[in-house]
C-alpha cells in the first residue's frame, strides 16, 4: 500500500472537533496496522513511500516502526527516497546552485519535487539520515524490571559481533563509564543483562548513554563503528541545569535586555515541504490567514513599576490579528539589580486560526555572539515528532553551523527539550537563557523567518551578521505530508488553551 497512516489521530484543519469526517489529504490513505489486523488474510504487509523525505521531513517515523514491530504480518516499507536528485549548476557569478524544476527553462516541471532524499544530492548526511539510522538499528534496547532488555533485530546473525559501552552522565557531564557483556541472543530473540551498578545523584539530571559498536573491522565499517546509541533517564530532572541559575545581589550597570537589538513575537515559520504538502494545506492556510504579516494592536501599553531590592517590572499586552482570529500576547519582564531578566510571555489564541507552526519570540543579538552551547536535544536539529535520534546532553556549536541547507530554503535548526542556551563572544562574554518551570524549544540562526520564507534557492540565502535567537513555548511537528498523510494531532499546538514561555536571561561577564 502507498502512503499508509499510523493508527493515531491526525490533524484535520477546518473540520470541527469531534466529527468523524477527515480531510481528503488524510482520509485517502489506509491505516497500516488495520491492514495487518484483518482476520480474513494472512499475507505479509508491505508499505511503499510510507515516509516521504522531502526537505525537512520524516516526522512520526518512529511511530510507523513501533506499529511494524507490533504485528508479525508486517514486512516493512520503502522510504521515498534515498538521495536528492538536484543538478549542480554554476551561475555566472561563480556561485554553485543545486538546481531543480524550472531552473533550466524547462516547462512544465514539478519544481522541488526532486528533493526527496534521506541524504543530499552530493550524499551529504542530514538530520533525517540520523533519524533513519536510529529507528532502523538492528539492536533495540529497553530498561525493564531494572535490567537492560536487548532485542536482536538482525535476521541472520547474533550479537557476538558487537560491544556494548555505557556512560553515566550528570547534567551533561561524564561521571563514569564501562562495558557490558552482551548475552547470546539469536536473530529475532530477546535477552537481558544487568544494568551497571551506579550511584544516582537525585539532585541532577542523570542519564545512561548506551552505545552498541562493531567489535572488529567489517567489510563496510571499522571496529568501533556505532550501530546504535540509546539514552535512558535514570533521574529525569531536566530542570536541574536551569534551577541553579539565580539572580545575584551585585548591581550591574547593564541588563540582559541591553544585549538585544530587537525582539518580536513569532507564530509563523518558513514552510517546510511537508507544510506545503500534497494539497498545500498548512502553508496555504497560513498564507490565506496572513500568519506571516499580522495586524498589530497594543491593548495595554508597557507600564513600569519599581519593586523592592531594585527590581523593575515591565508589563504589556499586544494583540496580533489575522484574517479570522488573533493571538493576544501578554508580556512581563522582571529586571533584577544584577542585570538578570525574567520573561513570562503568555500566548492566547482567539477566534478561527489555522494550525499554528509555533508560539514564541525572536531576540536579535549582535554578530559577536557566535559561540553556542545548550542543554537539551542535539546535536542536529530536531522537532517534536523527529527527535528520537537526538540525545539530551550538553552540546556545542557555532551559530553559522545551525542551519541545514536544504536546496529549497525552509524552517530549520530547531532543538527540543532545552533548559539552557548560552551565546558568547570570543572573550567568553555573552548571555545565558535558562528555563523556568519547564523546557522550551530554540533555534539560533543568521536568518530571520522572513529571509528563509522569501528565498527559493539555498544559494540565494544571504546570512545576516546578527544572531536570531528564537525561543518557543510550542512548536508544530514536521509530519509526513509532502506526499501522504499529515501531522499527528499529538504533535500539534493546542489552540484551545494559552501557552506560556518562562525564561531567565542572565549576563555572562
Amino acid at each position: 500500500r502507498f502512503y499508509t497512516r499510523v493508527k493515531q489521530e491526525y490533524l484535520n484543519p477546518g473540520i470541527p472537533e469531534g466529527e468523524d469526517k477527515e480531510r481528503a489529504e488524510n482520509a485517502r490513505w489506509e491505516r497500516l496496522l488495520e491492514i495487518a489486523e484483518r482476520t480474513n488474510d494472512n499475507r505479509p504487509v508491505m508499505t511503499s513511500e510510507y515516509a516521504h523525505c522531502m526537505g525537512n521531513a520524516l516526522g512520526n517515523f518512529k511511530e510507523y516502526w513501533d506499529e511494524m514491530y507490533s504485528n508479525p504480518r508486517m514486512l516493512g516499507g520503502f522510504i521515498w527516497d534515498w538521495v536528492d536528485q538536484g543538478i549542480y549548476k554554476t551561475l555566472p557569478d561563480g556561485r554553485r546552485m543545486v538546481a531543480y524544476g524550472g531552473d533550466f527553462g524547462d516547462r512544465p516541471n514539478l519544481k522541488a519535487f526532486c528533493f526527496n532524499g534521506v541524504v543530499m544530492s552530493d550524499r551529504e548526511t542530514t538530520p533525517k539520515y540520523w533519524e533513519v539510522k536510529k529507528v532502523y538499528a538492528p539492536v533495540q534496547l529497553k530498561i525493564e524490571n531494572e535490567k537492560l532488555k536487548i532485542t536482536n533485530r538482525n535476521h541472520h546473525v547474533g550479537l557476538e559481533g558487537y560491544r556494548c559501552l555505557w556512560t553515566l552522565m550528570e547534567n551533561g557531564k561524564k561521571v563514569k563509564q564501562g562495558e557490558l557483556a552482551l548475552p547470546a541472543v539469536a536473530p529475532g530473540e530477546t535477552g537481558t543483562v544487568a544494568l551497571p551498578d551506579v550511584k544516582i545523584n537525585k539532585r541532577a539530571d542523570v542519564r545512561l548513554n548506551v552505545s552498541v559498536v562493531l567489535k572488529e573491522d567489517a567489510l563496510w565499517a571499522k571496529a568501533g563503528h556505532e550501530i546504535l546509541r540509546e539514552q535512558f533517564a535514570l533521574n529525569d530532572h531536566l530542570m536541574a541545569v536551569a534551577d541553579g541559575v539565580q539572580p545575584g545581589k551585585r548591581k550591574s550597570k547593564v541588563s540582559a535586555l541591553d544585549l538585544w537589538k530587537d525582539s518580536y513575537f513569532q507564530a509563523f515559520r518558513a514552510p517546510t515541504d511537508n507544510d506545503k504538502s500534497f494539497g498545500n494545506w498548512l502553508a496555504k492556510d497560513w498564507k490565506n490567514q496572513g500568519l506571516d504579516a499580522p495586524q498589530v494592536e497594543v491593548i495595554t501599553p508597557e507600564t513600569e513599576t519599581r519593586e523592592t531590592d531594585g527590581i523593575v517590572s515591565k508589563k504589556s499586552v499586544v494583540e496580533y490579528r489575522y484574517a479570522k482570529g488573533s493571538i493576544r500576547v501578554s508580556s512581563r519582564y522582571k529586571i533584577y539589580a544584577d542585570g538578570t531578566v525574567d520573561l513570562e510571555q503568555t500566548y492566547l489564541p482567539q477566534g478561527e486560526l489555522p494550525e499554528l507552526p509555533r508560539l514564541g519570540s525572536a531576540f536579535v543579538l549582535e554578530e559577536e555572539y557566535e559561540n553556542l552551547s545548550w542543554y537539551g536535544r542535539g546535536p542536529w536539529e530536531n522537532y517534536p515528532d523527529r527527535k528520537t535520534s537526538c540525545l539530551i546532553g550538553r552540546w556545542s556549536s557555532k551559530v553559522s553551523e545551525q542551519y541545514t541547507h536544504y536546496p529549497r530554503p525552509q524552517d530549520s535548526g530547531n532543538h527540543e527539550d532545552v533548559t539552557e542556551v548560552i551565546l558568547t563572544n570570543k572573550q567568553g562574554k555573552g548571555i545565558r537563557v535558562t528555563a523556568i518551570d519547564r523546557p522550551f524549544s530554540f533555534s539560533a540562526l543568521h536568518y530571520t523567518v522572513d529571509d528563509i520564507y522569501k528565498t527559493t534557492h539555498d544559494c540565494d540565502l544571504k546570512p545576516r551578521k546578527e544572531v536570531i535567537l528564537s525561543l518557543d513555548a510550542a512548536v508544530l511537528g514536521l509530519g509526513n505530508s509532502s506526499c501522504g498523510p499529515g501531522v499527528l494531532k499529538k504533535y500539534a499546538i493546542d489552540k484551545q488553551k494559552p501557552h506560556t514561555l518562562r525564561v531567565r536571561f542572565s549576563l555572562i561577564k
